[in-house]
């Protein structure tokens, strides 16, 4: 009988409420959108029965539900200073693929943020390139290669360790970039490049305004999300460069956006 029991329990949790709020949640914390339509078909239930899973999460605070689906809630990163000297396997990745990018001869502004410290971290000898950055820290690793290095004034943020605040943005507007790199809180087709502070998100959008080109760096984690405030639309960004699969940078590369797959 216990296993009768067992056979059915199995038989029924894929399609209760409980089960699929939490594969459903698994996917939002993986940064993964929720397509309402998709989603009924997958399960076997009807999209009202999705509908109600997905307020459910949204009453949580693990979704943003959209019309049509759900988005996944993003929360701020931890401040740059805890996340410093914390680079992994993925940033290395993307650094590398970056790097073939830079000519010695180059003016780069470089962000603050992991990925782009690993990028300036990992620079050879580049007497003749310009180095461009409101980050002390990406300012002493360029320096410490011997790469002439502006550091942008500004009071600095304390979420980012950048320099922000209109004077920043001022000078930065002054400057010519070959290339601008940029960090990522989140990045969404629909939605374009976000952050989760106000001042770096107007220092970005001027940086990226510099540049002849945009390029962003950064994990799969970050597609589909849209932090707090708005940077700029995909159009305005050249390149990805990312972990990615395919499928999920979809959605950007139809926006037009160049994409590199480490």
């Amino acid at each position: 009988l216990s296993a009768k029991h067992g056979i059915a329990a199995m038989t029924f949790l894929p399609n209760s409420p409980e089960a699929r709020q939490d594969a459903l949640r698994l996917r939002l914390n993986r940064g993964l959108p929720l397509n309402l339509a998709a989603l009924a078909e997958e399960f076997g239930v009807s999209t009202d029965s999705i509908r109600r899973d997905l307020k459910a999460l949204e009453a949580q605070g693990h979704a943003r539900c959209i019309r049509g689906g759900a988005l996944p809630v993003t929360r701020p990163a931890a401040h740059t200073l805890d996340r410093l000297g914390h680079s992994g396997a993925e940033q290395a990745a993307l650094a590398a693929t970056a790097l073939p990018l830079i000519e010695n001869g180059m003016v780069l502004m470089m962000d603050g943020g992991t990925s782009v410290l690993t990028l300036a971290q990992g620079l050879p000898h580049l007497p003749d390139c310009l180095v461009v950055t409101p980050a002390p820290a990406v300012a002493l690793a360029t320096l410490a290669a011997g790469i002439p290095t502006h550091l942008v004034g500004g009071r600095l943020s304390g979420f980012g360790a950048v320099a922000v605040g209109h004077e920043t943005a001022i000078a930065l507007d002054g400057i010519a970039a070959d290339l601008a790199f940029i960090g990522v809180c989140g990045l969404d087709a629909g939605f374009g490049l976000s952050a989760d502070d106000p001042d770096e998100a107007h220092v970005k959008r001027a940086m990226i305004a510099s540049a002849h080109r945009a390029v962003v760096l950064t994990g799969a984690a970050k597609l589909g999300l849209r932090a707090r405030h708005r940077v700029a639309p995909c159009t305005a960004l050249d390149l990805l460069i990312t972990d990615a699969t395919t499928d999920l940078t979809a959605p950007l590369a139809a926006s037009g956006l160049e994409i590199r797959h480490v």
